[in-house]
């Protein structure tokens, strides 16, 4: 895993975390338990804090990036799409961030939405729990419920992605 301090500010891994090697983690980003960080992906802490909580997955090229006015604080159980891009305050539990969102400084994502593929939350948006919110800016779409498609199916890609935390340190290789 490629793990940067800058200056006095040390990323704290769990143990049970797996960053993959092609990603990024610098300065002050504490990581939580069963994380997976994919390829590419860029988890800067340079400006200001990044908390992951547990169970939770940052895909291919997304990029995470901190601010001095706030921590940005990403809950449990959270499934970033390949090459969001995150400058929130706040994304609580057990949220979808579809792939190419883009999320500006100072927005939070309220506990269970689903931010759609594609869509932008303009800064210091705030979303409202359990709700689909899409487009360019992102507008609330409809409800999400417990039993949604969708999220069982969110549910199913978090549980993969935990396991894949203890599969590729044990199984992935390079071929020569």
């Amino acid at each position: 895993m490629t793990v940067y301090a800058l200056g006095d500010l040390v990323p704290e891994i769990d143990k049970t975390a797996y960053i993959h090697p092609q990603a990024s983690v610098i300065g002050d980003v504490k990581i939580g338990a069963r994380v997976f960080v994919a390829p590419m992906a860029s988890i800067r802490g340079d400006r200001g804090r990044i908390e992951i909580g547990d169970e939770t997955n940052v895909q291919d090229g997304a990029v995470i990036h901190s601010d001095d006015k706030f921590v940005t604080r990403i809950g449990n159980r959270v499934n970033i799409g390949h090459n969001a891009s995150i400058h929130s305050r706040l994304i609580e539990d057990n949220v979808g961030i579809g792939m190419g969102a883009v999320l500006m400084v100072g927005s939070v994502v309220a506990e269970g939405a689903l931010i759609a593929n594609a869509a932008l939350l303009h800064p210091s948006t705030k979303t409202e729990p359990y709700k689909i919110y899409a487009g360019v800016p992102a507008k609330l779409m409809r409800d999400f419920a417990k039993d949604d498609p969708a999220r069982v199916a969110i549910s199913k890609y978090l549980d993969w992605y935990i396991e894949i935390t203890w599969r590729y340190p044990n199984e992935l290789r390079v071929i020569e």
